[in-house]
């Protein structure tokens, strides 16, 4: 089997081992990742001499350094969190191919190889990588929907005219929301109805603040506070907050009235659109 070929695989069964780092290893982010990214040196080294690789050491070594590189740039591309929207399984592929191709990188630099494959195995990982950078609006925005898909919570959005949706994210079962315009700025939460509306507003009073909470109509009632008002309403299954400190309470309270359910690509497209 051809020397490159070999590294390519001895890389995918690092790349696996580093997603099920990722998902069973530390809860601290920064030792999950530091883990991840350098724990499975050995046995790539093992695995490279195993797969009779001449200068297996060194084909490890620059495999690893040309898949900490390739990560980095993915990273800013799609950080992980982002990814891990995928599901383990397809983590798992995204990080078997990442590690094919740093350590066919690895081998095209290390190994005595003709000139045309020492040329292809670099060219076929900064092709990659440019692929997805410049697709990193894609990438981020199918690991979004796939996030929203796996939720039990109707996907809800409330009617702002003039307003734009920047950013949209997941925190487990809560859907949060980013409104702008020019002069002001709407925060929602579409969250699980644990509570109801009535009990939610009273939850966030603060006694030693100037708070008050007050019925607007059934089922939804508004805060009203120093720093903007924050209103309450049900919808289906989910419990909706929509906060803003400069949105007038009256079309806070029609916006509250006006929610309606939202397909996924709907929802999660306007997040990633650039100004």
């Amino acid at each position: 089997m051809n020397a490159l070929i070999r590294a390519a695989l001895v890389g995918a069964v690092v790349g696996l081992a580093q997603a099920v780092i990722a998902f069973h290893g530390p809860e601290d982010a920064a030792g999950n990742l530091l883990l991840m990214l350098f724990a499975p040196l050995p046995a790539g080294m093992l695995l490279s001499w195993y797969a009779m690789l001449r200068n297996w050491w060194l084909v490890a070594l620059l495999g690893q350094f040309a898949l900490v590189a390739l990560y980095v740039g993915l990273t800013m591309t799609a950080p992980f969190p982002v990814l891990v929207g995928f599901g383990s399984w397809r983590v798992g592929l995204i990080t078997m191919a990442a590690g094919a191709c740093g350590y066919a990188v690895g081998a095209g630099l290390a190994l005595p190889l003709a000139t045309p494959l020492r040329v292809s195995a670099v060219g076929v990982a900064a092709s990659l990588f440019l692929a997805a950078w410049s697709n990193q609006d894609v990438i981020a925005l199918a690991a979004q929907a796939q996030g929203m898909a796996a939720r039990d919570t109707t996907n809800v959005v409330p009617d702002l005219p003039g307003f734009r949706l920047t950013k949209a994210k997941i925190f487990g079962p809560e859907l949060s929301l980013w409104y702008e315009r020019a002069t002001a700025t709407v925060f929602v939460d579409v969250l699980p109805e644990t509570m109801s509306p009535e009990q939610a507003c009273d939850d966030v009073v603060d006694p030693q603040e100037d708070m008050t909470c007050v019925e607007a109509a059934p089922d939804l009632w508004i805060l009203t506070s120093d720093y903007g008002s924050t209103v309450f309403t049900a919808y289906e299954n989910t419990l909706v907050r929509l906060s803003s400190g400069y949105m007038p309470e009256k079309q806070l309270l029609a916006a509250a009235r006006a929610l309606r359910p939202v397909g996924l690509w709907e929802l999660a497209a306007p997040a990633y659109e650039r100004p």
